[in-house]
């Protein structure tokens, strides 16, 4: 486990213009915008995904769609390692591509050079406004994320602090260069996850109780940072608050 971290990607102390360049390409995934990898999984979490889910059946079905044979399937996921429970490589890849795509598509109309940066809230919120289409099938999601093992190390964890990372930078929200670069990104992260949780469970109408919890979720972990200066007892907080969450997401289901 510790040689895994080790190999992880190193992203700087301090917020690097040079972490967030536009580019070609997509970056950790290891396939550019004009692969058949890039067309399966794109018309997968857009068309096949929001019907079927997270798994085989909505590749399988992107797959007939494209006229590509099913033998594809191997090529999706060929760079993934089964899961702890057998998830498919392929249906790995997918989740990875989600992840990833969401997060480039989240910044990609931003003007970097403009002196109006939308706000921390705004940017979280339409981050959300991403998953609606596959907000029922949410919970499959969240349970392969949560799986321990290899995937959860090296993809889900590192994507996750990526999203908070691109979310501070990107927005007006005034960024420390010292402890508080970390607590607060690790405060953020515990925040998106907490309203995806929340999320796979709402029934309210256009998820609006779901943008409610992040509104107030946002605001409590931000205000929290400033009450305790930063410190581990911050982040530790906001940590046992998410497992807490998580808990009870799970009795009410």
């Amino acid at each position: 486990m510790l040689k895994r971290l080790l190999r992880l990607p190193v992203r700087s102390y301090h917020s690097s213009s040079s972490e967030h360049v536009k580019s070609p390409n997509l970056g950790p995934l290891n396939y550019g915008k004009d692969s058949p990898q890039y067309a399966v999984l794109s018309h997968a979490i857009k068309v096949s995904v929001p019907v079927v889910g997270f798994n085989e059946r909505a590749l399988v079905h992107s797959l007939n769609q494209l006229n590509y044979p099913s033998t594809m399937l191997s090529i999706i996921g060929a760079s993934n390692s089964p899961s702890l429970f057998h998830s498919s490589p392929a249906v790995m890849e997918l989740i990875k591509f989600h992840l990833v795509d969401k997060r480039l598509r989240l910044v990609e109309d931003l003007d970097q050079e403009s002196q109006e940066k939308p706000s921390l809230e705004d940017l979280l919120l339409k981050r959300l406004e991403m998953n609606v289409p596959v907000a029922q099938h949410l919970s499959q999601l969240l349970s392969h994320l949560a799986i321990p093992g290899p995937f959860t190390v090296e993809t889900a964890l590192p994507e996750l602090h990526r999203l908070s990372d691109d979310l501070i930078y990107y927005s007006s929200e005034k960024d420390h260069p010292d402890f508080a670069w970390y607590s607060k990104r690790i405060g953020l992260s515990c925040a998106y996850v907490s309203s995806e949780l929340f999320m796979a469970q709402d029934s309210s109408a256009n998820y609006k109780e779901t943008f409610e919890f992040a509104k107030d979720k946002l605001e409590r972990t931000m205000q929290l940072g400033e009450y305790y200066n930063n410190t581990e007892e911050w982040a530790w907080y906001t940590l046992l608050n998410t497992i807490n969450l998580a808990k009870s997401q799970m009795a009410r289901g």
